[in-house]
């Protein structure tokens, strides 16, 4: 039997370290705007909601991306555990099983949030001062799937870590006085909002 090694297959952002992070954080408690830090973690979270965003076409579509050349496969059969993909135009092939497994169990859903992670990749792709980056990013991650009393946290699918420690972690994040109101603001409201969240009283951690 073929070894998945064999293969040519998707590679998918992780997602972001708490480290990078919250060095970014801490940068900008202390009035330094590192412009090369903030592009770093912007277009490392940006890479990840790319990656997000394909595999969710992909759970409602069934039609997977070629990793050899981007064309867009026939839909096929998932339920077959050894149905084969074949990319008509490059001849690449593998086994759905496998390239399945690329993806499952990787917290790569959007969660409903197609438009507000698209929302967040145009403005990073645009975005001239650090002032506005930081915003998106801080938007970004403290966004929750669904209603906000019942949907998981983004920053699950963002954040390297479980949903305790991640929570945990942006609670703690230092903002210092020279970061924007909205980010202040924000901050709060994410706060009122946790604290009257399902998750945040045991379930699923």
């Amino acid at each position: 039997m073929a070894n998945k090694s064999q293969y040519q297959l998707p590679r998918w952002a992780r997602r972001v370290s708490k480290p990078k992070i919250e060095q970014l954080y801490r940068s900008c408690a202390k009035g330094l705007m590192d412009e090369d830090l903030i592009d770093e973690v912007g277009y490392a979270l940006y890479a990840r909601c790319q990656s997000m965003l394909e595999v969710t076409e992909i759970w409602r579509t069934g039609r997977p991306k070629c990793p050899a050349c981007g064309t867009i496969l026939p839909e096929w059969n998932w339920s077959e555990p050894d149905e084969m993909l074949v990319c008509p135009k490059c001849d690449w092939t593998c086994p759905a099983r496998i390239y399945k497994k690329t993806y499952a169990r990787k917290n790569l859903g959007t969660g409903g949030l197609d438009q507000e992670i698209r929302e967040f990749m145009r403005g990073f792709e645009t975005a001239r001062s650090y002032g506005g980056k930081l915003v998106l990013i801080d938007t970004l991650i403290h966004r929750f799937h669904w209603s906000s009393e019942q949907g998981r946290p983004l920053a699950t699918a963002l954040i390297a870590g479980n949903m305790k420690g991640t929570m945990a972690f942006l609670d703690r994040l230092s903002y210092g006085d020279s970061v924007p109101d909205e980010v202040h603001r924000r901050r709060e409201e994410w706060r009122r909002t946790w604290a009257k969240n399902g998750w945040s009283h045991g379930r699923g951690q």
